[in-house]
């Protein structure tokens, strides 16, 4: 249906190109010099004009990937304007030498502005309505990003008060005073400095490499208060230094996972590897299923992926085996994700 509709747009347009031409080409007080096939062969020249543009359209967004969207309009317009009109004055070179017509300099340049005139209209028509659709497309996914972030941010907070979550560390808290002052004192620093950065990461859909590395090591610093060395953390070096950015709260949500599905002990801890693989960050453990717990419903997993798709445009790898578990996690530089987010 759509494609009907272009092409009977391209023959109201050939008709009244036609007709233009024709009263260009009749002197004054005569007749109109109207040739009833000119707006069927307006209209094949009209839809090549359109199916080149198009095509040059997406071939130059594969290799070059414009920067901007006038520039990659305009280039691929440029492009395919050269094409059109020198493929057309050829044919029409090529006619002439058939019906053996005299070559005249004057008349195949008038052809082709003819052609660049018509492949104006219609290229430029096309590329017109196609940036106010992805316009209209980009503030869609952009009202639709801020509506998940906000739905994202009341989540985490809700998450963040947790009773369980929370008791459960006041609890140990509690234990440590009487056993333990100074250890009580560090465990309470733990415990506010992590409350203090999810409240900064709430409102923040991308967040630092450090802060999300500092974010999980205080995690499961409490989580060790209260485990012992049953979950141990291992992060690769040369993260530390990484000037990258990802969504927030990703690698918390992944600990919470691991420890929530695996089984581990002080003789047998289960190491969560986290590390850097091809601009992606994985994070990795070995797969020890808890006997009498409850079979996740993946929602963690599968709203960490929308939340990925929405804000990077990019989707996260889940590598689940028999024995290992693995998630790889996109990476976005500053600069990059700094004009994604300004767009």
């Amino acid at each position: 249906m759509r494609r009907l509709k272009t092409l009977a747009m391209l023959a109201g347009v050939s008709l009244l190109f036609s007709l233009y031409l024709a009263l260009l080409q009749t002197a004054p007080g005569q007749s109109l010099q109207w040739h009833p096939d000119a707006p069927v062969w307006l209209t094949m020249q009209a839809a090549l004009a359109l199916w080149l543009n198009r095509s040059v359209d997406r071939q130059l967004r594969l290799v070059c990937q414009p920067t901007g969207l006038l520039q990659g309009f305009a280039l691929s317009f440029a492009c395919s304007a050269l094409l059109f009109v020198g493929l057309m004055t050829i044919v029409q070179l090529l006619i002439d030498w058939a019906w053996q017509q005299p070559a005249q300099l004057q008349q195949y340049l008038r052809v082709a502005l003819m052609y660049l005139l018509l492949h104006s209209l219609i290229a430029g028509a096309d590329c017109f309505w196609r940036s106010l659709k992805q316009q209209q497309q980009q503030q869609l996914t952009l009202i639709e990003a801020e509506q998940s972030a906000q739905r994202y941010k009341l989540q985490t907070l809700q998450q963040q008060l947790e009773p369980h979550f929370l008791f459960n560390n006041l609890n140990i808290l509690s234990v440590l005073i009487h056993k333990n002052a100074d250890l009580a004192e560090e465990f309470l620093q733990q415990f506010a400095d992590f409350y203090r950065l999810m409240l900064q990461h709430s409102s923040q859909p991308l967040v630092s490499l450090q802060n999300e590395l500092t974010l999980a090591q205080l995690y499961m610093a409490l989580q060790q208060q209260r485990f012992g060395q049953a979950y141990q953390l291992s992060v690769e070096p040369e993260l530390e230094q990484m000037d990258a950015l990802l969504v927030s709260a990703s690698l918390q949500l992944l600990l919470e996972n691991a420890l929530k599905h695996n089984q581990a002990s002080a003789e047998q801890p289960l190491l969560i590897s986290i590390s850097y693989q091809q601009n992606m960050l994985s994070v990795s453990h070995q797969r020890r299923p808890k006997v009498h717990a409850l079979s996740g419903t993946g929602t963690g997993l599968s709203n960490l992926q929308q939340r990925y798709q929405q804000m990077l445009g990019l989707p996260i790898a889940v590598l689940a085996g028999t024995e290992h578990f693995e998630v790889k996690l996109p990476l976005q530089r500053k600069e990059a994700a700094g004009a994604l987010l300004a767009d």
